[in-house]
């Protein structure tokens, strides 16, 4: 091979070697953003599938939703119940409402077909673990707790989260009526290691803050009474209260299902706490 060959076959080899330039090749436009809001859900129906127990149905927390939002108002469709409960509330008569929904139903349809509405059907028929709805008022179960602070006209409420998260969450109830109240302005929540053990836990404090301020909305623009805390099971809190004692509480530990021991380990019996 004589030295023209060689160059000849070298810039080949550098050509075919040289990477793809994607900025020659050719970019879909982007189309129309769907209305359906995008949420953060198994990508599996339940209608596969049974639910986890402690999930809960999409469908059931936008009829909460509704009803809490639009009493005496009735969806017709799966459209209606996903759009009424996941955007802003809608003002105006019950006509006057159906007919904004008939028209982003038209448009969703027009920009991306048919499956709209299997789409919305898929979503609704999730089952997922929500965290931070608060129970309607006077619930009462196994997993709700409320219990008074004491010199305080305020008591705490712990109430379940994601169970998979392991996440607990608290507000605060005025005593006397039960309603929900954003934290009284004095009030400081801490989380602190266990006091039975604080050397196996993490040696340091955190002032812990509520959803709404986490996610940057003033105190003085937060809801009246939405106001909660997310917090962990079995973790340990301290009220601070200037000039008052201060108050702890130990979140509790769920368990699903019985009690199984572990068949691998055999667990001997020792006393949690021993008296000197």
């Amino acid at each position: 091979m004589d030295r023209k060959q060689v160059k000849s076959s070298v810039r080949k080899n550098v050509k075919a070697e040289k990477p793809y330039d994607t900025t020659k090749r050719p970019r879909k436009r982007t189309s129309k953003t769907s209305t359906i809001p995008p949420l953060s859900v198994p990508s599996s129906s339940s209608s596969s599938r049974l639910p986890g127990p402690p999930s809960t149905e999409f469908r059931k927390i936008c009829f909460d939703k509704i009803r809490e939002r639009y009493p005496g108002l009735k969806p017709r469709s799966d459209w209606d119940i996903l759009r009424l409960a996941t955007t802003e509330t809608r003002p105006g008569t019950h006509a006057e409402i159906f007919a904004g929904l008939d028209k982003e139903l038209a448009e969703d349809i027009e920009a991306f077909g048919d499956e709209t509405n299997d789409n919305v059907k898929t979503l609704l028929d999730t089952y997922m673990e929500p965290t931070g709805i608060k129970p309607p008022p006077g619930t009462s179960n196994d997993l709700i707790f409320i219990r008074p602070i004491p010199d305080s006209q305020y008591s705490i409420r712990l109430f379940p989260g994601s169970y998979s998260n392991r996440e607990y969450c608290l507000d605060f109830l005025d005593t006397e009526t039960g309603k929900p109240v954003n934290s009284p302005f004095e009030y400081e929540l801490w989380a602190i290691p266990d006091p039975d053990a604080p050397w196996l836990s993490l040696p340091m404090s955190g002032k812990l803050h509520s959803i709404e301020r986490r996610h940057g909305i003033k105190q003085g623009d937060i809801l009246p009474g939405c106001e909660k805390f997310i917090l962990r099971d079995g973790q340990t809190c301290m009220l601070a209260r200037p000039g008052k004692q201060p108050v702890r509480f130990t979140v509790p530990l769920r368990r699903y299902g019985p009690e199984v021991e572990a068949e691998s380990m055999v667990v001997l019996d020792l006393p949690r706490v021993v008296r000197l």
